[in-house]
């Protein structure tokens, strides 16, 4: 994300406050059947160790979860150390280079393949498999398939959201239009968007501030509705050079540069916290995650409403986060009895639904979530999408993810300032990022 936007990321960082550690004492349930490799199951007198991205705020809420545990099992300590988001997916790789891993790290969906492919985060499968009562199959497959390795289940998701639409109420009551409803086309999106639009107020935000962005959750968004994609399904080749993705690009530049209904990036970065936060913009592309981002900083009234349909149909993008044993674990077993808790349907609705931090990687526990304190009144449209329409955006099976995005990220950026044309863009995406993406492919193939 650009620099002074609110991203999900940037958030994070500044809530949190560094690294941290405390220990409490807790345990594990009764032990699950090892993995094949003969592991003894959890045993007394066992310590934990977890890397966390919790900041500040969030973790009294973790210790809680933590102190109920105990409760039921009061043989086992634990030890934390606590990151923000962007350092810890820094310190992760230092930590497995030294061989200093905790049990337990947070896994984002955009280092599960990377990580997975290097060991980091080992299969759970075998866990899985022996543990009929935890119910794999309860979790979102779009959420699933994010920590999927060579057929293996290894890390195991705790939240993901689909792309959706948000609005200010409150601008669209002054313009006296009807709220977005659940046939909207494109169409009707720009027709109340232009109707929005007055001075130092616009009629969309975008997704964090960005219009034009080829993110994981958002690229998808982006094109699908108008049949376009944005990597094939091996994650070898960029598609945005067909007809269907070019035209949906231009449509969402034109916003900016022909209907100037969008905010160009000089004017988004003016506002601290970003237009969407402050008021200053009618519609916003919002995930779960960012519903609380308002819930905690918006001074006007908001809701939801599903992604607009576009001439191919109706498709947004899905992404999420998880948690994953590590290699340097010696307590494999018993970090496994603490997932199968922390991750059931009681562990997802009280760490993530009831709390209002985001929407459960499980159908069975999304009402908590639904039913939270400042949850949008139409929060159900989350679910709706997860189930009909949304769709794990890519890349997230390859190894050059993090290229390829930071490719799509300079050259969409200056499409959205207006310094390059969609087509420009195209072309230097294919010519920057096809070698990339191939590289990574024969890097897969040799290890």
């Amino acid at each position: 994300m650009e620099a002074n936007q609110l991203s999900r990321r940037r958030f994070l960082q500044l809530a949190g406050t560094g690294a941290a550690s405390l220990a409490l004492l807790a345990a594990c349930q009764a032990p699950v059947a090892a993995p094949s490799g003969g592991e003894a199951p959890a045993a007394e007198g066992v310590t934990l160790t977890f890397g966390h991205h919790w900041e500040a705020a969030f973790r009294p809420h973790q210790e809680e979860f933590d102190q109920k545990y105990a409760e039921g099992h009061p043989d086992v300590q634990f030890e934390y150390t606590y990151n923000t988001w962007s350092e810890h997916n820094q310190i992760v790789p230092t930590w497995a280079a030294a061989g200093t891993l905790p049990d337990i790290i947070y896994v984002h969906g955009r280092y599960a393949f990377p990580w997975n492919h290097e060991g980091i985060v080992v299969s759970t499968q075998d866990f899985i498999d022996n543990d009929p009562d935890f119910d794999v199959d309860g979790i979102w497959e779009e959420a699933r398939r994010l920590y999927r390795y060579n057929g293996q289940q290894h890390g195991i998701p705790y939240d993901h959201g689909p792309m959706l639409l948000g609005y200010n109420k409150d601008l669209f009551d002054a313009a006296g239009l009807a709220y977005p409803a659940e046939d909207w086309s494109w169409d009707d999106f720009l027709e109340a968007a232009k109707a929005l639009t007055q001075e130092n107020q616009w009629g969309y935000g975008g997704y964090y501030n960005n219009i034009v962005e080829l993110g994981n959750e958002l690229g998808i968004s982006l094109v699908g509705p108008w049949g376009g994609e944005v990597i094939d399904a091996t994650e070898t080749k960029i598609l945005l050079d067909s007809d269907a993705a070019r035209t949906a690009l231009q449509w969402w530049a034109d916003l900016i540069h022909v209907h100037k209904v969008a905010p160009l990036p000089a004017q988004s970065q003016a506002v601290p916290a970003g237009p969407w936060v402050a008021g200053m913009t009618g519609m916003f592309a919002l995930a779960s995650w960012g519903t609380p981002t308002l819930i905690e900083s918006a001074s006007f009234a908001w809701d939801v409403a599903p992604w607009p349909k576009g001439p191919a149909g109706q498709i947004c993008g899905s992404f999420g986060s998880g948690f994953g044993i590590t290699r340097d674990s010696k307590h494999a077993a018993a970090a496994w009895s603490y997932m199968h808790e922390y991750l059931s349907k009681e562990g997802m609705e009280f760490m993530w639904g009831a709390s209002g931090r985001g929407s459960p990687a499980r159908q069975a526990a999304y009402d908590s979530w639904l039913n939270s304190a400042g949850a949008p009144a139409h929060a159900r449209y989350y679910m709706d999408a997860l189930t009909n329409y949304a769709v794990t955006g890519r890349p997230y099976e390859s190894l050059a993810g993090g290229e390829i995005l930071d490719v799509f990220t300079r050259n969409t950026q200056l499409v959205q300032s207006g310094d390059m044309t969609v087509d420009q863009a195209i072309e230097n995406i294919l010519a920057e990022g096809t070698p990339v993406l191939e590289a990574a492919a024969k890097r897969l193939q040799g290890s």
